[in-house]
């Protein structure tokens, strides 16, 4: 009976989802159709996987002490690892090296949650405020708020952006390796709007404001977009951590 009971627990154990199957689920429940037109994000589904997201951990994802020691030496200033991409979703792992930044970007009509993992970040948000295309003209100068900056590490909240809030961000590794699990949807290389791909514009400020917001300093800033940082590259890790299917 014991051999029986013992066989029985190794097969439910073996059909339970993982944290990050869970995840990934959810991800596909809340954003399946992200790019058809009058696709509305549900409110419900969006707050279950920040729940979710904020569940996960460096363990279930397999980023070990011995990634992050490779990370450490080796060359490359960030390592990305691949977990999952289809027409609506992307989720990946970045791992930055300490004291490197992630220049500032955006996310062109997407919704994004990020979730450290190890290490600690500083994280400047930014939301556009002008009107209209969100495909940015090299040439064209952005007026945008500067959110105060905020400190995350591995027990806090996700960090959420939408198309229209904190779309834009720079991540800066004050203590790492960091390591953040990453959920983007669409995918950057997905169509928009019959543009082509979505691009991953980088941007600097040119001058700023103070202004009040919620009690809190922000500045408003102007930004222009700017050449991808010739020192800012990566390399691609393999993912370990529980197959996605």
């Amino acid at each position: 009976m014991k051999v029986i009971i013992e066989s029985l627990r190794k097969v439910f154990k073996s059909r339970m989802s993982t944290r990050m199957e869970t995840l990934w689920k959810s991800a596909l429940k809340t954003f399946t159709g992200r790019n058809s037109v009058g696709y509305k994000v549900c409110q419900k589904n969006f707050e279950k996987l920040c729940t979710l997201m904020n569940e996960i951990t460096a363990e279930d994802v397999h980023v070990t002490p011995e990634v992050l020691r490779y990370v450490h030496l080796q060359s490359a200033p960030m390592c990305v690892i691949d977990v999952f991409e289809n027409q609506d979703i992307t989720i990946a792992i970045f791992i930055l090296k300490h004291g490197v930044t992630m220049p500032m970007h955006d996310h062109p009509d997407m919704h994004g949650l990020l979730k450290v993992l190890s290490g600690t970040v500083k994280i400047n948000s930014y939301t556009i405020q002008n009107e209209g295309d969100c495909i940015i003209k090299p040439d064209q100068e952005i007026s945008a708020i500067k959110h105060p900056p905020i400190v995350v590490k591995k027990n806090d909240p996700a960090c959420v952006l939408t198309p229209r809030d904190k779309n834009l961000h720079e991540i800066l590794c004050i203590e790492g390796p960091a390591a953040f699990l990453d959920i983007l949807s669409p995918p950057y290389h997905v169509d928009v709007y019959g543009e082509g791909e979505r691009p991953c514009t980088y941007f600097k400020a040119i001058s700023s404001n103070s202004v009040s917001e919620a009690d809190k300093k922000s500045d408003k800033v102007q930004l222009v977009v700017t050449d991808t940082p010739p020192d800012f590259y990566s390399r691609g890790l393999a993912y370990n951590g529980p197959p996605l299917s």
